[in-house]
């Protein structure tokens, strides 16, 4: 992952990640959001990376892990610690990045598919 903060260009290697998304704070200058999942989002887990810019790169200031990749991110337009995901399993994620863990809700509607003129249910 590499992120350009300030005109130069910052990486961050995180083993056995892939970022599918990332999004810049709009209210702490140079803080980036990554949505990561494991193994190209195929299979596995994902990551929520809350990174820092400092001299050598890209620091971590916070992760979070859930039990299926994340694929997408966004900042709350409302509170500056506050970001939603959304995973492979159909859920949305709300975290904090004030507290260390998370997330602080989840919401799942979604019980049924429909699939060909049938309902699958899950």
């Amino acid at each position: 992952m590499s992120a350009v903060c300030g005109g130069a260009a910052r990486t961050l290697r995180v083993p056995g990640r892939h970022g599918y998304a990332a999004e810049f704070s709009p209210y702490l200058p140079g803080r980036l959001a990554c949505a990561t999942a494991q193994h190209y989002g195929i299979a596995g887990c994902g990551t929520l990376l809350i990174l820092d810019p400092d001299e050598s790169g890209l620091r971590l200031f916070r992760s979070f892990d859930w039990n299926d990749g994340l694929f997408d991110v966004t900042w709350s337009e409302n509170n500056e610690h506050v970001l939603i995901t959304c995973s492979g399993d159909g859920s949305l994620q709300l975290w904090d990045t004030a507290k260390a863990a998370g997330p602080l809700q989840v919401y799942k509607e979604h019980t049924q598919e429909y699939v060909q003129g049938s309902y699958v249910v899950k």
